[in-house]
């Protein structure tokens, strides 16, 4: 409103120098100050309006970047976090799979001396078994076999090679076939023996000495391993005695051949196994 007095106060003198402005030319200029007076309010207006809006916006920004650097900072932290836990991972996993490897080579080690020691013991029994044939060769074709199998060798003796029908009293040749394979153990201390008697399925006639055939069967055994220990060069811990009677037989027919067969002294020889257990732990 003071531009609009301002401008008729100017108009009103330069009406009064002149004295040749007419009424309506005033009230034309009135008008256009009038207008361009309000002109300027709206336009004043719009820039407080944009103003305000660029303040918002600025405070919105604002707000916006305090925001993202949080939660950029909080984003790294985690990051940071995450990459350190890795790092232990990676060094925890990387230890325990040096140990894990360690380990693997120390049992690919022992595998490969527990390999080449029970080679050495299969050659170990080839060669017992050939010592003990070589040995009583006299005897094969008499009731005496010398088998291998299962790691062990095997030495049978029949009954019609050691003893009488219901005795446990060892004849000669069954003393003279014992003697000889105990020189050969006598020279292999590695070697363990295990003395088994076997009689058939006869029923065996009780006396003052004897009950049954598993009476029978462990006093044959024992007959035989006083034979073996005669031998001073065999120590009595290599020995283990049994008697078994007529639980295992070789053939289940029930015929002569069959129980002749059945009625037996198995002397099993088995290397000392000490060593490969302990390997194998």
């Amino acid at each position: 409103m003071k531009r609009i007095f301002l401008m008729l106060a100017i108009v009103s003198i330069s009406l009064c120098e002149s004295s040749c402005v007419s009424t309506k030319r005033f009230n034309e200029l009135k008008a256009d100050a009038i207008r361009l007076d309000s002109e300027n309010a709206i336009q004043s207006e719009k820039i407080d309006s944009l103003n305000r809006r660029i303040y918002q916006i600025n405070n919105t920004m604002n707000q916006e970047r305090s925001r993202y650097e949080r939660n950029s900072e909080s984003a790294r932290r985690n990051f940071e976090e995450m990459k350190n836990r890795y790092e232990r991972l990676l060094r925890a996993g990387s230890d325990e799979a040096d140990r894990m490897l360690k380990e693997i080579e120390q049992n690919q080690i022992k595998l490969q001396e527990l390999e080449a020691r029970l080679q050495s013991r299969e050659e170990a029994i080839r060669q017992i078994k050939q010592k003990v044939s070589n040995a009583l060769l006299g005897f094969e074709g008499k009731g005496l076999t010398v088998t291998q199998k299962g790691g062990m060798v095997y030495v049978s003796m029949e009954d019609k090679l050691l003893f009488n029908s219901g005795s446990f009293q060892i004849g000669a040749q069954g003393k003279k076939a014992v003697s000889e394979l105990a020189e050969v153990l006598a020279q292999n201390p590695d070697i363990n023996i295990m003395v088994e008697g076997h009689t058939d399925n006869v029923p065996y006639k009780e006396n003052g000495h004897l009950k049954d055939n598993l009476d029978l069967s462990v006093k044959r055994a024992t007959t035989v391993t006083r034979l073996l220990l005669q031998n001073k060069g065999i120590s009595p811990d290599r020995i283990v005695s049994a008697g078994r009677g007529d639980a295992l037989p070789l053939d289940n027919e029930n015929s002569r051949e069959a129980r002749q067969k059945n009625r037996r002294t198995e002397i099993i020889l088995t290397p000392k196994l000490d060593e490969l257990f302990e390997l194998a732990q």
